[in-house]
């Protein structure tokens, strides 16, 4: 399957967990974004909200009180970490992962999350035995000709392994991306927020 050239936000997410169930998968090319699209942080948009249950997926989720927002590589983690922990359990889409995100997302991405139209429903097989995302993250060195980190923006790569994993102990097929991750700041008193997430 081949995702269009420049996919929404959760296009990405969404083939991902389509390779899960049905072995068809793509990629998104990586697209950093530039210091025009920096915006001090501020209230999560109300539309930017989960369109499903308030509960919490299987698992857990790192709480952003936790979390150091002045550490660029803990703000990434805890952002990809909430993007990718679906739960068919609780959420009608992979719309709901991103949009709990939020609190981690730069105003704009925020914005352009809340309006982006829900990509499908999840897998009938996630749903069949009520599946959630066990995601497992590993930090990888920046490839290409990325600039070093500012006092105002930074990049970070993830390895993102996600496995489907049902609550009557069946195990869906293993995913794996890596996750390319723009964060910015208006001044380096403020906390990191994402920019951009996109995948490969």
């Amino acid at each position: 399957m081949t995702l269009p050239r420049r996919p929404g936000p959760l296009t990405a997410l969404a083939a991902a967990l389509a390779v899960a169930a049905t072995a068809c998968g793509g990629q998104e090319p990586r697209r950093p974004v530039t210091a025009a699209t920096t915006a001090a942080p501020s209230p999560t948009p109300t539309a930017c909200r989960p369109t499903a249950s308030a509960k919490t997926p299987e698992g857990g989720l790192p709480d952003p009180k936790d979390v150091d927002q002045r550490d660029a590589t803990a703000v990434a983690r805890a952002a990809v970490t909430v993007m990718w922990t679906v739960d068919s359990a609780i959420d009608r889409g992979q719309r709901d992962a991103y949009l709990r995100a939020c609190p981690y997302l730069t105003p704009d991405y925020a914005a352009r999350v809340a309006a982006e139209q829900a990509v499908g429903p999840l897998p009938q097989q996630w749903r069949d035995h009520r599946a959630y995302a066990e995601v497992r993250l590993e930090l990888r060195q920046p490839e290409g000709d990325l600039d070093p980190d500012t006092p105002t923006m930074a990049y970070r790569q993830w390895q993102v392994t996600v496995t489907p994993t049902g609550r009557d102990e069946w195990k869906g097929r293993t995913v794996r991306a890596i996750a390319f991750v723009t964060l910015t700041r208006a001044s380096p008193r403020d906390p990191w927020r994402v920019a951009r997430v996109s995948t490969a």
